[in-house]
């Protein structure tokens, strides 16, 4: 009988947590909200420059660090007895 009550109680509990998760009260942003406005001026070269600088170096250390994600896996070995374009038949 005690089973029966704690089954009961928890078939319950669920329930009531899936009804309470998929309330309207949600945190979910409006489907036609637009996004703020843009900045009135656009970058000038020099914030071009020290963005495009940034990148570039984020992008050596992460390769300097992980020297497998910067080599090309899967593409074949070419030599100079093959014309370009064809691959090899398996």
């Amino acid at each position: 009988m005690a089973a029966r009550v704690v089954a009961g109680v928890t078939l319950g509990a669920s329930i009531a947590a899936l009804v309470a998760a998929c309330s309207p009260g949600a945190d979910y942003p409006v489907i036609l909200d637009r996004p703020a406005p843009r900045a009135d001026q656009p970058m000038n070269p020099d914030q071009v420059k020290q963005a495009t600088d940034a990148l570039i170096s984020d992008r050596n250390r992460l390769s300097a660090a992980n020297p497998q994600a910067s080599q090309q896996t899967g593409a074949p070995a070419t030599t100079g007895s093959t014309p370009a374009g064809s691959a090899a038949k398996p």
